[in-house]
């Protein structure tokens, strides 16, 4: 990957931004018959370090298995009142990646690319013209012949709108002084730190039996200062594994705040000019906030639809009956009409741990689906779906 100088003042596609989905969407592009085409990835970050930890999980061999820090067949479920649950989700494998390793691994295979090229620099406009799309930087201003892949425009969730559900969380990667952890399983789902209604858990990732990442998360409205879920995890720590904090060395701290509400707006096409991609582009499932294998597959698809010389298909999938699950499931969260941790609670209990990854990851049938919403709480689903129908009119 070329970095300096650029060649050119245009290109046919131009990525603002160069995060996880543009990157993504360059690597799948370098394997297509568009591989040779002048591409410009404009980023303020030339993404040197460690920042964010991508997990997914797949019942099939995935492109970055072999960059996976580690993977995990034995997942548990820990209930707000304590029960635990061993989740059987054979045939599939839980993968966790660091980010760097897997910016290592792009860049690499990138940098057989001359005609690929990065800069660094930060995007102030994307504006639409009649001859291609122009994309203005700090560095300058460059011309898209083709498309501009944008990442960076902000998605439609306000951080202080109590109508909007975010899934906020901070994480640690810690050292304990001394082999404590058990690598082979991890806590996907540890609801004993439920306090109220609000959606909260722990998820806690071993990676050795000296080393994991403990992470504080919480699907809600409201985000917190970052000192309430350092609290949270030390407390959890001591609790559960009576660690002191002398006892570990926090090797790494990470936080963020996905968008958990739908995009109203339009549904993208292939054939325009400017195409959102990533977080800015609904990439994120609202309902879990994962977003990393959605993301290689709608890129995936969306490359082979790049291909051809006309596409009318829209960028993201398009099933009302996932999305109207997504939107009942956020409307009762919003609520909070009943804790966030039995809505879990009782999907997990009354269903095979398989079938429920199947079901976050949109893959189940319309049947399977309908036996799932049976399992939970019915009054306040059926509320959510009231108020989503009187709010539609």
């Amino acid at each position: 990957m070329s970095v300096a100088p650029l060649s050119s003042k245009s290109y046919r596609y131009i990525f603002a931004g160069g995060g996880m989905s543009a990157l993504s969407l360059v690597y799948y592009l370098s394997q297509s018959s568009r591989a040779q085409e002048p591409m410009l990835i404009i980023d303020p970050s030339l993404k040197l370090v460690n920042d964010k930890t991508w997990c997914y999980w797949s019942d099939k061999s995935e492109e970055f298995d072999g960059i996976a820090q580690k993977s995990w067949k034995n997942l548990w479920f820990h209930g707000p009142k304590g029960n635990s649950i061993a989740l059987d989700i054979a045939p599939f494998e839980y993968h966790k990646i660091r980010s760097i390793d897997w910016y290592q691994f792009i860049k690499k295979r990138l940098s057989q690319f001359p005609n690929i090229e990065f800069l660094e620099a930060e995007v102030t406009e994307i504006i639409p013209e009649k001859k291609g799309t122009r994309v203005c930087c700090t560095q300058g201003e460059f011309i898209a012949t083709d498309k501009v892949f944008d990442s960076i425009s902000p998605y439609p969730c306000e951080i202080n709108n109590p109508n909007h559900l975010k899934q906020h969380f901070l994480g640690w990667e810690i050292e304990c002084h001394f082999p404590i952890f058990k690598p082979e399983a991890i806590n996907l789902f540890d609801f004993r730190v439920a306090q109220g209604t609000e959606c909260e858990f722990m998820y806690v990732l071993p990676t050795s039996k000296k080393n994991a990442l403990f992470e504080y998360t919480f699907f809600s409205s409201q985000v917190r200062e970052a000192s309430f879920y350092q609290d949270k995890i030390k407390s959890y720590i001591q609790a559960y594994y009576n660690l002191s904090e002398e006892d570990f060395q926090i090797k790494e701290e990470e936080k963020g705040i996905i968008p958990m509400c739908l995009d109203t707006r339009a549904s993208q096409k292939v054939a325009e000019p400017i195409i959102r991609i990533g977080t800015s582009g609904g990439f994120v499932k609202a309902s879990t906030g994962y977003s990393f294998l959605r993301t290689q597959r709608i890129n995936q698809a969306l490359v082979k639809e790049l291909e051809k010389a006309n596409s009318s298909r829209l960028v993201l999938p398009n099933n009302p009956f996932k999305t109207w699950l997504d939107k009942i499931f956020i409307q009762v969260l919003l609520e909070q009409s009943v804790a966030g941790s039995e809505v879990f609670e009782a999907l997990f209990q009354k269903n095979k741990g398989s079938k429920m990854l199947r079901f976050l990851d949109e893959k189940t049938s319309f049947w399977e689906d309908i036996s799932l919403m049976a399992t939970v709480p019915t009054l306040p689903f059926i509320r959510a779906v009231y108020h989503l129908i009187s709010h539609s009119k």
